[in-house]
């Protein structure tokens, strides 16, 4: 975790806790602002953490702010795990594009097995239910093409005289 130097300019100290070297981490150019925003994007919303973690607790209960910090750096290198293990299975089979099966296949080989079953099914009832919905909107358009509209139409010509 990135700790703040006891003395604020020694830059040298603070690149290497951020993991740059000290060159690119003077050089003034953007280079030290792109790589603080990478790290930045790296981590989930801090917010987002806190709330997950806040319906674990009783409602009386505090969560300190290091704990906070701690498990948005643990999510964000489980998300960046599974995915890089996804990515990899896209990549021998020649996809671009990391789908659920995708990362229920990583979870498989990183020994998350007990994961498994209950996202196969939240996975399952998913697509179906974006498949239900794919369907009532195209039965709505289809009702307007096949005379609805025509006589929504009547009805404002009506309405004009």
């Amino acid at each position: 975790m990135y700790q703040q130097p006891e003395n604020s300019n020694d830059n040298s100290l603070m690149a290497d806790q951020m993991g740059h070297t000290t060159d690119s981490y003077d050089s003034g150019d953007n280079d030290r602002t792109e790589s603080l925003l990478r790290e930045q994007d790296r981590f989930l919303p801090i917010a987002n953490i806190s709330r997950i973690m806040k319906k674990s607790i009783p409602a009386n209960g505090k969560i300190a702010k290091e704990a906070k910090e701690c498990v948005q750096e643990c999510v964000s290198e489980f998300v960046s795990f599974i995915t890089s293990e996804a990515s990899d299975r896209c990549k021998q089979e020649k996809r671009k594009t990391i789908n659920g099966d995708d990362i229920l296949f990583a979870m498989s080989v990183l020994g998350f097995d007990n994961y498994i079953e209950p996202l196969q099914l939240y996975l399952m009832k998913y697509r179906d239910f974006i498949t239900r919905t794919d369907k009532d909107i195209k039965s709505i358009g289809n009702k307007d093409d096949d005379g609805d509209s025509s006589s929504t139409n009547q009805q404002e010509d009506d309405s004009i005289q």
